[in-house]
């Protein structure tokens, strides 16, 4: 399955490999927004990497944009390990009952089983790459909803101020 691209305007000639090879995110179709529970974004992302875009067998490579005020709630994976590289921009990123400021060349790393959320309390969007290891596609990764998390939304509820 051959990469699934959309027209862009690159500094580079568009590539074309039958599997796998170089594609840049203005060349994917963006993600529909609101096809995930607990995530409230007025943002876009797109996923790079999966099994239908290139024939991922276990990675998902995507990038996302937060918006002030939008957030991603308490939530794991049982499946999947997942990375975060910010690019620009910050957030607060948190885990158990820890929340840290997330900024430009942090790397946020979850382990399989380890709740995690992401919250944009700035005034400036927030710009990242994300990385499912261990899945091919995102609703693959074991994806679980925040419901089942009361004492860690205790924590993301209650850290409204950004030390």
């Amino acid at each position: 399955m051959a990469i699934k691209k959309i027209k862009a305007d690159l500094p580079r000639k568009t590539y074309d490999f039958p599997n796998g090879g170089t594609i840049n995110w203005r060349e994917v179709e963006p993600d529909e927004p609101g096809n995930w529970p607990g995530i409230h974004c007025t943002g876009d992302g797109q996923q790079m990497v999966n099994k239908n875009t290139c024939n991922s067998k276990q990675t998902v490579v995507g990038r996302a944009v937060y918006n002030p005020g939008d957030e991603h709630e308490p939530h794991l994976h049982y499946y999947a390990e997942e990375i975060m590289f910010c690019l620009s921009g910050k957030a607060v990123v948190g885990s158990g009952d820890k929340e840290y400021i997330f900024c430009e060349g942090d790397v946020q790393f979850s382990p399989i089983g380890e709740v995690h959320w992401l919250r944009n309390p700035f005034d400036e969007p927030v710009e990242f790459i994300w990385i499912y290891s261990g899945a091919n596609m995102a609703l693959e990764s074991g994806y679980a909803t925040p419901e089942t998390f009361e004492g860690e939304m205790k924590v993301f509820k209650a850290n409204n101020e950004v030390e």
